[in-house]
């Protein structure tokens, strides 16, 4: 799928300007970041890090039909990079655009991204649950984390499932109770929603087991990384060791703050790097994709 001219010459100059935030960023976290003291000891939980972030790269190649590895890569990289260093979110923006560049369209690029989200979400309200179920957490200390999961869930269902439904009854009822140039213009309106909202399904269509997979194998290694700053040998106790030690970071304690800012250093100082590499393959890529097109 190809954009319109507009939005392919919009798409070009937002990707420049993340370039120019990306850079400015990252040398300003590397300038006033640095590495820890105990960066040896990190090398490990940084590469099972690295390990969820490469599911995560898969992933989205399932959802983009995506074909060759190094350019999928090399776009996953680059924007994980500007949603780690950029901030106050924008970030996403810039993923956002550059799936949007991918697939063709912006919408369809914030459905992508939207659908991601809402794996990790069920996935965090499911260790929340779990850390519910075993006291070791007050109700009222993970109560409105619930209340949020469960909110956008259930908004993203009646949206992209429930409302698409109700649109071919809701047509019937405009043609019998409106007549002319109005009703043209709702049934026209009704139309560009379903159109949209119905992007949805053929996203997920056959995919829905692949992706939950990959979600649980990216939280599972998330969460590993985190165990392993607290314990030497987080394989025994498997679960229940790794949600405890997911509640220790959640409690923010003096033991877990300490390891998490150097842990949080080490991972960042990672990303960059990756993030620079990727956009040397990447940004070649939308160079020749933008002379192409002219």
């Amino acid at each position: 799928m190809r954009m319109l001219a507009r939005s392919r010459s919009l798409s070009a100059t937002l990707f420049w300007l993340s370039v120019l935030a990306f850079l400015a960023f990252s040398g300003l976290k590397a300038v006033h970041g640095g590495m820890p003291d105990a960066a040896g000891a990190l090398t490990m939980p940084v590469l099972v890090y690295g390990l969820a972030h490469a599911l995560r790269a898969v992933r989205l190649g399932v959802l983009l039909g995506a074909g060759r590895a190094r350019r999928l890569l090399g776009l996953y990289f680059y924007t994980a990079a500007c949603s780690a260093v950029i901030p106050f979110k924008l970030g996403e923006l810039v993923r956002i655009n550059e799936i949007a560049w991918w697939s063709g369209s912006y919408w369809r690029g914030l459905l992508i991204v939207w659908i991601e989200r809402v794996f990790d979400v069920v996935a965090i309200g499911g260790m929340a649950l779990f850390i519910l179920g075993t006291g070791a957490q007050e109700p009222k200390d993970i109560g409105l984390l619930l209340w949020a999961i469960g909110g956008f869930v259930f908004l993203t269902v009646l949206f992209f499932f429930i409302v698409p439904e109700q649109l071919c009854g809701l047509n019937l009822h405009v043609m019998r109770s409106y007549r002319g140039r109005k009703a043209v213009h709702i049934l026209r309106m009704l139309d560009s929603c379903y159109q949209l909202f119905d992007q949805v399904r053929p996203l997920l269509a056959g995919k829905l087991v692949t992706l939950s997979l990959l979600t649980l194998f990216i939280w599972g290694a998330e969460l590993l990384a985190v165990a392993m700053l607290f314990d030497s040998n987080p394989w025994q106790g498997a679960v229940t060791s790794l949600v405890r030690q997911f509640v220790l970071v959640l409690g923010d304690g003096g033991q877990a703050a300490g390891f998490l800012a150097g842990f949080e250093d080490v991972k960042m100082l990672a990303l960059i790097a990756l993030g620079v590499v990727a956009l040397a393959f990447y940004g070649r890529l939308r160079l020749q994709a933008h002379k192409g097109s002219n």
